[in-house]
């Protein structure tokens, strides 16, 4: 059977680890830290969860998030909307950051994750672009900060409550659920298996 060395983060013991079974744990024999964890069906998972979360993107980014009615006035503001919005109020820098952080790298992620597990799943992970194309997807996997965005939504609407009404939209729902489909790639997709087949 398949032996692959490891070398323990918190001791930096070196283990031979055999090939694990899905569900399975290989512990450091000498400060008990996990070494390598095998996820149940890990392939598989983050591929539904990147479908789901490209078919959430444009609701999610376009859709209304939030209608607010004060007195007679009512307006409803999306994604894009308030990108817009600060784009003309001359804060260029804000609004080109917003759509880096909130839409461009996301979509990215989710794309390349995608790309990443269909690339495993048709065995092309000896191919030399793919090796290249995961380096990639480690360097851009920390970068897009939809949950913050999430935060701030949640902080108006604590804010706005008490002085007009305020009606969530399908926007605000698909964003939710594409904050979540991004937030769970972390736990599902299987990085050290895809590693493993690499080498």
């Amino acid at each position: 059977m398949r032996q692959t060395q490891y070398a323990c983060i918190e001791c930096d013991a070196l283990i031979q680890v055999t090939e694990l079974e899905e569900g399975h744990v290989a512990k450091c024999p000498r400060c008990k830290h996990t070494i390598v964890e095998r996820k149940h069906n890990p392939i598989n998972s983050t591929l539904a969860i990147c479908l789901a979360g490209l078919m959430l993107f444009i609701p999610a980014t376009a859709y209304p998030l939030l209608s607010m009615q004060v007195l007679s006035v009512e307006s409803s503001a999306s994604l894009l909307g308030g990108i817009e919005a600060l784009w003309q109020s001359e804060l260029h820098i804000v609004a080109i950051f917003v759509f880096l952080f909130c839409i461009l790298t996301p979509f990215v992620k989710l794309t390349a994750a995608m790309i990443v597990t269909l690339g495993f799943k048709f065995n092309q992970a000896h191919r030399e672009w793919y090796r290249h194309f995961l380096v990639y997807y480690n360097h851009a996997d920390s970068w897009e900060m939809l949950e913050v965005f999430l935060i701030g939504i949640l902080v108006s609407i604590f804010k706005l409550k008490d002085m007009a009404e305020l009606e969530y939209d399908l926007g605000l729902l698909c964003y939710c659920l594409l904050v979540l489909c991004v937030i769970s790639l972390k736990v599902t997709l299987d990085k050290q298996l895809i590693w493993d087949q690499v080498r």
